[in-house]
């Protein structure tokens, strides 16, 4: 079993000492919320190197709360306008200058004093950098996806995503923010490159890639009462994360399909919900696999590590396009650091990390068959647990978070020393807004 480090935590304090910058994440979701792994690592990053670290996030009547101390942030929620949920989500919809966006972000700034804005991916990307401009605060962007290219597979999820989230509007907006941020950070290789081609300057872009946090994955104690934790004797396929157009998933319960009387104990194991459900439910039906196909919904954070490693194969089959190859799950490292054995599409960034590492199998996007087959190959080697292991060194070696968010810190760092931000002197605000 790995080991935690609070390395990254030492060496961003002694960088930072004396230097604060206080920053405000921007974010179009409410927090907590499912899938907030990135946005805690990054908050816990920067806490640690000694910053202040709020976020202004939207509440759709989920949080009675405005304002609270979550974690080592301090959030901020736009209030419900309306008592109505999906109305609510109409009128706060983060289209590119919202003026509701604007006009909190505005007050949050001066409120707090805030250094620096990093808005979390394209919608808000727009209102942040008119009021960093208005009130002269640099922009970063933590650019989590290649958001045009997801809008064009949501386009058959129905019409609302066809009037709201227009992909070819997303990309007008795209090419005019991204050359004007002041960084950028990346998950991939791929997505700097991308950038590049857009004329974002090489050198305002780093990579922080969504590896894992050895701090914060696993920390919980082994659950032995998981659904897999059932079923001892069957070959356990398990996939997390979110239930979308986007993840490949009816490949592999076609496969399962293909493998009912090659691999009589397989069983599927979905962890997680989304706007794609209802369709890959009805494919289990069409496909004859009810008996062989769990869905778990969501499981909790700290409960995952406990599903992985009652698993014998993890997946990652996302389908191969634009918006798939700019990108790289946190689930992938995960799976790894808990030495299991993995199955990837050919997705650029997952085929070339498992092929690296030697730690898993590739199967072609959008071919059944070939994912049947490579889950045969995982399935008569599943008593190496070499294969595994060899994920775990790789992850341990080169992808946990002390590696990765060395570009976050560099960035920061620059940043704090440029402007001379000292650390707070008394009379000025707390986290209240107010002076002491």
């Amino acid at each position: 079993m790995f080991r935690p480090s609070t390395t990254p935590l030492i060496i961003a304090s002694v960088l930072f000492s004396g230097l604060v910058v206080r920053i405000c994440l921007i974010y179009q979701g409410e927090f907590p919320f499912a899938h907030a792994e990135r946005l805690v690592k990054v908050s816990r990053t920067l806490k640690g190197a000694g910053h202040e670290v709020f976020l202004l996030c939207n509440n759709y009547g989920s949080f009675s709360v405005s304002e609270e101390q979550t974690g080592d942030i301090y959030t901020i929620r736009l209030r419900p306008t309306l008592k109505n949920r999906k109305l609510n989500k109409v009128l706060k919809f983060p289209v590119f200058l919202n003026p509701l966006w604007l006009v909190q972000l505005f007050r949050v700034v001066r409120r707090f004093r805030i250094d620096a804005i990093q808005v979390i991916d394209l919608p808000l990307a727009a209102a942040a950098l008119a009021i960093g401009r208005l009130l002269h605060k640099p922009v970063f962007m933590d650019m989590w996806e290649n958001y045009p290219e997801a809008l064009k597979g949501w386009l058959i999820l129905g019409w609302t995503n066809r009037v709201f989230k227009n992909p070819t509007a997303a990309r007008a907006v795209e090419l005019w923010v991204m050359p004007r941020m002041d960084h950028v950070f990346t998950v991939v290789e791929d997505q700097k490159e991308r950038l590049i081609a857009d004329g974002v300057r090489r050198e305002r872009i780093s990579v922080v890639t969504n590896a894992v946090d050895l701090e914060l994955f696993a920390s919980a104690p082994i659950r032995f009462d998981t659904p897999l934790d059932g079923e001892p004797d069957t070959y356990k396929l398990f996939y997390a994360g979110l239930l979308g157009v986007e993840r490949g998933l009816e490949d592999i319960i076609r496969a399962v399909g293909l493998l009912r009387g090659r691999i009589p104990s397989i069983r599927l194991y979905l962890a997680g919900s989304g706007s794609y459900e209802a369709q890959l439910r009805r494919l289990v039906e069409q496909e004859g696999v009810g008996q062989l196909v769990t869905f778990l919904g969501w499981v909790p954070f700290g409960d995952i590590h406990s599903y992985i490693l009652k698993s014998d194969l993890c997946l990652v089959p996302h389908v191969y396009n634009t918006f798939i190859n700019t990108t790289i799950p946190n689930k992938l490292f995960q799976y790894m650091v808990m030495a299991k054995p993995v199955l990837v599409s050919n997705a650029k960034p997952l085929a070339r990390i498992v092929r690296e590492c030697s730690c898993g199998f590739v199967f072609t996007s959008g071919d059944p068959a070939d994912a049947a087959a490579k889950i045969e190959e995982a399935y008569a080697l599943r008593g190496d647990p070499e294969i595994g292991l060899r994920g775990q060194r790789c992850v341990e070696a080169r992808y946990t978070w002390v590696e990765a968010s060395g570009g976050l810190v560099e960035a920061y760092e620059k940043l704090a020393r440029d402007r001379g931000l000292p650390g707070p002197a008394n009379g000025e605000p707390t986290l209240t807004g107010k002076a002491e």
